[in-house]
């Protein structure tokens, strides 16, 4: 019965944290008083959610996530119910519906993990209010503490809060302790943990999470690999069992993501995300902070030398699936590359030599050292060719014999077979590269290309069948350095796209940025000096899934032709041992979404009625 009431609370304070309580019209966000709320909450727990001006936040949500979906939610209504249970009054007297509330799960050091971590803060404008004018919630006893029938919990007054724990049996206990450390002041608090600019963000942001990274590893890291390692064990039995021409290097791969979570889980410090809800727009920023001294935090630092603005821009195109541009960061980009080959060289499984790997590392920072900072890249959609996708990229050159001779002895590892027996020995895919160095000159300028051809060493195999479908023939690759760019085409239509990227630089670029970047750079108005800034188009990655999974269907997968004209945008940047990505996600573009999927299923349906046998009259 406890763990029933704890459960209904808990979705209680879940529910209160996510959805408005009132219909009120929108208003202009009251600043938050301070941060009485952040010194509230241990610097220890395993999380916090904060939501500043509730009712204005939620409206505002509200707002954003009408006519995206084709059924009404009427989230204000389903959440009064749920508090009225809970408190026992719909008007939910004495509460500061304007004011900042949050939940967080305090950890006791040295204690087995609960189900009485949960904390839920709310903010009260009279107290005895709030007590007198809900009739679940009991009149103090001499502690100060008030249980809440119905639903059940316990509740108390700490400053200008009502401090909340579900119905357990330590939670009384529990929340006494946790109302001496915050009044004694003893207690560090989440200020001490948070650098001025997350604390500013806590405050400002409607929505704001925190994740303390180092208290889930210290909690929960033995319980995760343990989980891990029976999975391996699982695995291992699969491929001991699996055919002799199966690839067996599942446990490889779990091996790489393991040493990639042990990374994350000893040198991420915490993770945050701001949600700012507007009734077009939804804009989010996630932001992972590493220990200071960890081999992440100097990965995570600015590359001063690269100039501010990418004047590469001009190049993304409109109704592309994919656009994105970069700055290359030097630094951080080199210790990336090595890190990488460090976490996922047990995949390789002795295919690829340890010399090798050092090649392949020593290329990697030529190559990066052989770049002049922007670049530029744009991948589209187009179901008339096999593979289903264009891809046209620019690159500035600093150091073109640098260059060259990056893509010389890269042929030269690839000569030796030792990525293609990889691809082989690992996922069962045989893998032949091509390169013809000066295949073709347009206006004086010499181009290069490749064949990439790929195809499942099983030829009677489902991944035969998908790789046939997705690739074709191969991938043609063309590209030629032309005054201090490298352009890049790849697709069916290679040969005459990369003459038209010759001709636009020779014509000194594109005159101006596309329409759907300039939008991209209304949302993010940062984002044309950020390290990565992009936009992303879902429904026109839907447009490539028939060729992709056609053939892996029993019933062909229908076209989606559903117009967009929106996009997601996102930028990303490092420094200070923070790495920070800000994404928008337009009203629009949510609508565009839900239209084409509905369309899709709509059109799976009709196929499969088609597909089934009339009835005979006997039946």
């Amino acid at each position: 019965m406890a763990r029933s009431k704890c459960l209904k609370v808990t979705i209680a304070a879940a529910m209160l944290i996510s959805f408005t309580v009132a219909d009120v019209p929108a208003q202009s966000p009251a600043k938050p008083a301070g941060d009485e709320l952040l010194r509230m909450v241990p610097a220890e727990s395993l999380f916090c959610v904060r939501i500043n001006n509730f009712d204005y936040t939620f409206s505002q949500i509200d707002q954003f996530l009408a006519g995206v979906s084709p059924v009404p939610v009427a989230t204000s209504m389903m959440v009064r119910m749920q508090l009225a249970r809970l408190f026992g009054s719909p008007q939910l007297t004495g509460i500061n519906m304007g004011g900042s509330f949050a939940i967080f799960a305090a950890i006791t050091p040295g204690e087995p993990m609960q189900e009485d971590v949960l904390s839920i803060l709310l903010p009260v404008t009279d107290y005895k209010q709030f007590v007198s004018g809900n009739a679940n919630v009991g009149q103090p006893d001499a502690d100060g503490v008030s249980k809440i029938t119905g639903e059940g919990g316990v509740v108390m007054q700490v400053g200008n809060f009502a401090l909340l724990k579900p119905p357990l049996p330590q939670s009384y206990d529990k929340l006494l302790a946790l109302k001496k450390s915050i009044s004694e002041g003893k207690m560090a608090n989440l200020v001490t943990a948070l650098d001025t600019p997350e604390a500013k963000q806590a405050v400002e942001q409607p929505i704001w999470a925190y994740g303390n990274i180092q208290q889930v590893s210290k909690n929960f890291g033995p319980l995760i690999f343990a989980k891990v390692e029976e999975m391996k064990k699982m695995i291992q039995d699969v491929e001991a069992n699996a055919p002799g021409s199966q690839p067996k290097n599942m446990q490889q791969i779990m091996d790489a993501y393991i040493k990639l979570l042990e990374t994350l889980m000893k040198e991420a410090k915490s993770l945050t995300i701001a949600l700012n809800p507007k009734p077009d727009v939804l804009n989010i920023t996630e932001t992972i902070t590493a220990l200071p001294g960890t081999n992440t935090a100097s990965m995570f630092v600015t590359d001063t030398s690269a100039r501010k603005e990418n004047k590469l821009l001009g190049y993304l195109e409109d109704g592309a699936m994919m656009n994105f541009a970069a700055r290359i960061n030097a630094p951080c980009c080199k210790k990336l590359y090595d890190k990488s080959f460090d976490l996922f060289a047990p995949i390789f499984g002795g295919t690829i030599t340890a010399e090798d790997i050092a090649k392949m590392k020593a290329l990697s920072a030529d190559a990066i050292d052989s770049l002049g900072g922007p670049v530029a890249f744009s991948f589209s959609t187009d179901a008339k060719y096999k593979p289903p996708f264009a891809f046209k990229s620019v690159l500035e050159i600093k150091d073109a014999d640098k260059f060259n001779k990056v893509i010389e002895e890269s042929m030269a590892l690839w000569s030796k077979e030792t990525l293609a027996n990889f691809y082989k020995s690992s996922f069962g895919v045989q893998a032949d590269y091509t390169i013809k160095r000066a295949a073709d000159s347009y206006k004086g300028v010499s181009i290069d290309s490749a064949k990439l051809t790929v195809k499942s060493t099983d030829p009677n195999s489902p991944q035969a069948q998908m790789l046939a479908a997705m690739y074709g023939g191969g991938v043609e690759y063309r590209w030629a350095i032309v005054d201090g760019l490298c352009v890049y085409a790849v697709g069916g239509n290679a040969d005459s796209a990369i003459r038209a990227l010759i001709d636009q630089v020779k014509a000194g670029g594109p005159k101006q940025i596309g329409s759907e970047m300039k939008a991209a750079l209304a949302l993010l108005p940062d984002a044309g000096k950020a390290d990565v800034m992009g936009t992303f188009n879902y429904v026109r990655a839907l447009k490539m899934l028939p060729a992709m999974m056609g053939a892996m269907m029993p019933v062909p997968m229908p076209q989606v032709d559903i117009p967009t004209k929106s996009n997601f945008a996102f930028a990303g940047n490092v420094g200070n041992g923070k790495l920070t990505f800000d994404i928008t996600v337009p009203k629009q573009h949510l609508t565009e979404i839900v239209a084409a999927l509905t369309m899709m299923m709509q059109q799976q349906m009709q196929q499969q009625m088609k597909m089934q046998p009339m009835p005979t009259p006997e039946q």
